[in-house]
């Protein structure tokens, strides 16, 4: 009978994945998440008990930490405005943010930190690496001066020995070498001197012997309390706010806090005037400037009048142009005299009758007696001869007439030259002066505005001043503690509640995420659900894992089994496989994987004893010629002839026939390996050989190589009635079944169907067997040994 290429006994839509209209739940595998989980079981232990162990250590070895918490009313008046003045800086002193950023400063630490006397802490070494401080009850306490910086913020371990001695050392480990001080005496050393002397409280701890003590800087200090106050605000419409302190030592956080609502009072205050005195120390800078301004101007002005011997230079300019336009008038009139003068003396060189014009009178009488003179010898000449002694006489006269006349006018004439140089001295003079006089005066008023200005911004420099002294003197504060500073009974960190509650979530969160990594990362087909879920092809059967006993090889197991449900399910099988049939005539069956170790040999020889065990003639064929097993199957020896030897035309079928401990069961081996596998199985000699195969069995099983390693599988199940592949649980990867739709796609294997081979029976369901109720049916022949939970499933 042959099998029917359209068979679909198993609808291949089965194989499919789920209908995308059900439950996201439908794409989780939970066979495949319990056996993740089974199989990480103790890693996931290991998490939760490893973080759970962190969280108890944690807080076993973590300090606790006190709170001390105040509520304060802060109102911030100025009773200035009693005297009609606006305080500059009210709007300021009302700010809450401002109040707790002052809380917050590193001014008011450094405040808090000299007024409550912390620069040295003691310590008494606890367990571990925990120590406890001994704050206000201190077996001792240590005087210092003169210390250098490299003994500040370092611990300084001291050991009593008796009531009068102790050891002092910087090194905790250091037991030998140590010198040994005596209570009350002077201890000095290279980094600064000490003294330590016993308390009250020495009596009731000298049994403990080791302390260690800080003497801290400023900065440590400082540093301190601005780490652990937190300052929040409750009400703003109130003015109240909450400050905590935190410490390890509850009693240190209540008093420090106490020290610090205390000095807050005064702090406030003063840090309410800071600002007012910083403005008024910045107005009396600017007032001594402007001071040193306005005496410069001062001295300015005092220069300028000696200089000028003015304070108006604009009358002095209209003075100028009027001195100008009367020294312009003087030199026109010298110049019309200087004419007349040089035409004098021109009409008295010639002899002609002077007409004086514009000449002091007594020139003008010179030239008039000359005239005279002149005009009576022109008569006598009329009457007398030139040579007369009336006309000698008149010539004597008229000579000494006009040489006076000569010299008066040329004295006169160099007067006038002398004063016309003059006047155009003068006149050059003024005349610099009044080019000088407009800049002058700019620079002048210039100067005289800025003096002005000056002069009002000194006035409101002192107005200033006088408010802000006022505003200063009549700051006053109302502080109210509403809760005073409270003794802290529960710390506030670590929370045990919270952080073991954390530390169960983060490892049940961490566990989860292990879980998911685990079920992302195995791509490792476990059972049949997940298999059916992402194969194409329909699943012909479930065989589970063969726990009997261990197999060092591939063997035939079903002889010794019969009843086991592996057995069953190979039986199963066969079933399917009849029902797949579509007539009585011979089956050539092919059996392959994706790469070895899938477990084909071991279903080929196994489900060919079933077949031969329902009475029919079954052959196996050994085609894995480069890596063959089915004579290990069963217990025999490598021979040197086979497959290889009767494709070659070596053998005949009947000389490489063998038979098994089943009846009606024989094999072919491989044979030697031969250089071309591939070839050999293309040849007529291989039509030939299974041709008289079929004539001889009715069943052909053909063991072929794995598919995924080399071609030759695909040329033997082309020539296949049914061609199966084998999957194996927990071993074969999801990615190994592109090789089986391949084959369908590519290679028009529509009949293919696949085998499930060593899944587990827990939680499985599938062809072959069902959930459970299978292997519980059916016994095993041999016991399996009773499998410890550690050990590997």
């Amino acid at each position: 009978m042959n099998f029917s290429p359209e068979h679909n006994v198993l609808n291949q839509t089965n194989n499919q994945n789920a209908d995308s209209s059900g439950s996201p739940l439908d794409d989780l595998d939970f066979d495949k998440i319990k056996q993740v989980f089974v199989k990480n079981v103790i890693w996931m232990l290991l998490i939760l008990l490893l973080i759970n162990a962190s969280t108890v250590l944690y807080v076993r070895y973590t300090k606790p930490i006190y709170s001390s918490e105040s509520i304060l009313k802060l109102d911030i008046k100025s009773e200035a405005g009693i005297l009609g003045i606006q305080n500059p800086m009210d709007q300021d002193i009302k700010g809450l943010s401002g109040e707790i950023e002052i809380l917050k400063s590193r001014l008011f630490a450094s405040q808090v930190v000299n007024a409550v006397g912390m620069d040295v802490s003691y310590f008494r070494p606890g367990r571990s690496h925990l120590s406890d401080e001994r704050y206000g009850n201190s077996p001792f306490q240590v005087l210092y001066n003169e210390l250098s910086p490299e003994l500040l913020d370092r611990r300084i371990y001291i050991e009593f020995v008796g009531d009068n001695h102790f050891y002092l050392s910087l090194d905790h480990d250091q037991t030998e070498g140590r010198p040994k001080y005596k209570f009350g005496e002077m201890i000095s050393h290279r980094l600064g001197k000490l003294t330590i002397q016993k308390t009250s409280n020495f009596a009731s701890q000298k049994n403990l012997v080791e302390f260690y003590f800080i003497i801290n800087s400023e900065d440590a200090l400082i540093n301190y309390f601005q780490k652990n106050i937190v300052v929040e605000p409750i009400n703003f419409n109130a003015n109240t706010i909450k400050i905590a302190l935190s410490d390890p030592n509850k009693y240190k956080a209540k008093s420090l806090l106490q020290a610090i609502d205390t000095i807050y009072l005064n702090f406030t205050k003063a840090a309410k005037n800071l600002a007012v005195e910083q403005k008024i120390s910045f107005l009396d800078r600017q007032m001594k400037k402007t001071q040193v301004e306005l005496e410069q101007y001062e001295d300015y002005f005092e220069k300028f009048t000696i200089q000028n011997r003015t304070t108006d230079l604009s009358r002095d300019l209209n003075n100028t142009i009027q001195l100008l336009n009367q020294l312009d008038s003087q030199r026109f009139k010298i110049r019309n005299q200087i004419t007349a003068i040089e035409l004098a003396s021109e009409q008295l060189e010639e002899g002609t009758p002077i007409s004086p014009v514009d000449m002091p009178k007594e020139i003008m009488q010179l030239l008039v007696d000359y005239n005279k003179l002149k005009n009576e010898r022109m008569l006598k000449l009329e009457s007398y001869n030139e040579n007369t002694q009336v006309i000698q006489r008149l010539n004597q006269r008229l000579e000494i007439s006009q040489n006076s006349a000569k010299f008066r006018l040329t004295s006169y004439l160099d007067n006038l030259i002398s004063t016309q140089k003059e006047l155009a001295e003068k006149r050059k003079f003024l005349e610099s002066n009044f080019a000088e006089l407009p800049s002058m005066g700019t620079s002048y008023n210039k100067n005289r505005r800025l003096h002005s200005l000056q002069e009002e911004f000194y006035f409101s420099l002192i107005h200033s001043k006088i408010e802000l002294e006022i505003a200063k003197a009549g700051t006053v504060t109302n502080f109210v503690i509403l809760s005073p500073a409270s003794m802290p009974n529960e710390p506030i960190k670590p929370k045990k509640l919270i952080i073991y509650g954390a530390g169960a979530i983060i490892s049940l969160v961490i566990c989860f995420l292990f879980g998911a990594i685990a079920y992302i990362s195995d791509d490792k087909i476990s059972n049949s659900r997940e298999l059916e879920k992402h194969l194409m092809a329909p699943l012909l059967g479930v065989v589970p894992k063969y726990r009997a006993e261990k197999l060092p090889t591939t063997r035939l197991v079903v002889s010794n089994n019969p009843k086991s449900s592996m057995s069953e399910a190979l039986r199963s099988i066969r079933t399917n496989m009849e029902f797949m049939s579509s007539g009585n005539g011979r089956k050539i069956i092919s059996i392959t994987s994706t790469v070895s170790g899938e477990g084909k040999t071991f279903i080929t020889v196994n489900l060919a004893a079933i077949f031969a065990y329902s009475g029919l003639k079954v052959v196996v064929i050994d085609l894995d010629m480069r890596k063959p097993k089915v004579h290990l199957a069963f217990g025999k020896q490598e021979t040197s002839k086979g497959v290889s030897t009767i494709l070659i035309g070596k053998n005949t079928v009947d000389e490489c026939l063998n038979t098994t401990e089943v009846e009606d069961l024989h094999y072919i081996s491989a044979g030697p390996t031969p250089p071309n596998p591939s070839e050999l199985l293309l040849g007529k000699r291989y039509d030939e050989f299974i041709s008289e195969l079929k004539e001889k069995f009715d069943i052909i099983m053909l063991d072929t190589p794995p598919v995924g390693l080399v071609t030759d599988g695909i040329l033997v199940m082309k020539k296949s009635d049914l061609p199966l592949y084998v999957v194996r649980a927990n071993y074969s990867k999801r990615s190994y079944l592109k090789s089986v739709h391949g084959l369908i796609r590519n290679n028009k294997f529509h009949n293919m169907s696949v085998i499930f081979n060593s899944a587990s029976n827990k939680g499985t369901y599938g062809y072959g067997y069902g959930s459970g109720g299978t292997s519980g049916y059916y016994e095993e022949t041999v016991k399996s040994k009773k499998r410890s939970f550690f050990r590997k499933k």
